[in-house]
């Protein structure tokens, strides 16, 4: 009777493990109504495979999202989101900037289609990767898509305006070679400010 009950919160668990695996980001009570389970008995068996290593959790607004850590060491080894810049990202943010970082001009439809979230969470996590200047709206042939920043962009983007401002004279020659010079040496970080 006991090994009974002992096979079946292995199978719930394996289950629920393989169920996260495949919905990376899932909330907590899309796993707790796929499942049918009650509250309680879903938090034990998350708080099993989480104490066990084998998925981990983010909040992420007012949700609790759920990842295999195979998915997630999947990420990083092939992103390298170890990487300094990445570390104030959750796992969502990671995985879209990388989407975006790899098909420049992807439109939201496609973020949404290839990340598996659902819509109100990739716009949450869109939103916050435009505060934080890593990616804008660029107009494409297929609607509004997204782009990384880079320094050569964002340099670009600059200049362009720059030389807008020169052709409707809001400025002169000098202005602008000046401020082109100093555009060409600064960093990012300058830039962004």
């Amino acid at each position: 009777m006991y090994g009974d009950r002992e096979e079946l919160k292995h199978q719930t668990q394996k289950l629920i493990y393989n169920f996260i695996s495949t919905h990376p980001g899932v909330s907590f009570s899309r796993i707790r109504n796929f499942f049918e389970l009650n509250e309680s008995t879903l938090k034990y068996h998350l708080h099993y495979l989480e104490r066990n290593n084998r998925i981990s959790s983010e909040k992420e607004g007012r949700r609790r999202c759920y990842y295999s850590k195979q998915h997630i060491n999947a990420i990083d080894e092939r992103d390298n989101l170890y990487d300094p810049k990445y570390t104030d990202l959750n796992i969502n943010q990671k995985r879209i900037l990388n989407m975006i970082k790899n098909e420049p001009g992807i439109t939201k439809t496609e973020l949404l289609r290839r990340s598996r979230l659902n819509r109100k969470t990739l716009s949450y996590n869109v939103d916050r990767l435009i505060e934080q200047n890593r990616i804008w709206k660029v107009k494409t042939n297929n609607g509004v898509g997204y782009e990384y920043i880079t320094k050569t962009k964002l340099q670009k983007e600059i200049y362009n305006r720059l030389l807008m401002k020169l052709l409707s004279d809001e400025i002169d020659e000098e202005t602008f070679r000046r401020i082109k010079k100093k555009l060409e040496s600064m960093d990012i970080e300058e830039l962004m400010k």
